[in-house]
């Protein structure tokens, strides 16, 4: 009784290991073939949603400093503040890739 029900086990062991591997091969093709393809794409928006949400932040700061909409001093002010953003972002990148 003990070998058959060893048996049956290693079976269904064997049976399961098989779909397991059987589902991962499924999803490695599924990810090749459908999710792959469209990363540049997922990251290029996610790259213009990020330059949007900076532009806006940069004029919401030159607004809060009082500055008109518009004018010189107000797009001085856009460039200073990407200039301090930028440098900030390559200070921190540097410091992380350490």
């Amino acid at each position: 009784m003990s070998n058959k029900l060893r048996e049956i086990a290693s079976r269904i062991y064997d049976n399961i290991e098989i779909a397991m591997w059987s589902m991962l091969f499924a999803f490695v093709i599924y990810f090749i073939t459908l999710v792959l393809p469209g990363l540049p794409e997922i990251q290029a928006q996610i790259a213009r949603t990020r330059a949007e949400e900076i532009r806006a932040e940069n004029a919401s700061l030159c607004e809060k400093l009082g500055i008109k909409t518009g004018t010189d001093k107000y797009n001085r002010c856009l460039l200073d503040v990407g200039e301090f953003r930028f440098n900030a972002e390559k200070r921190l990148s540097d410091e992380l890739q350490w």
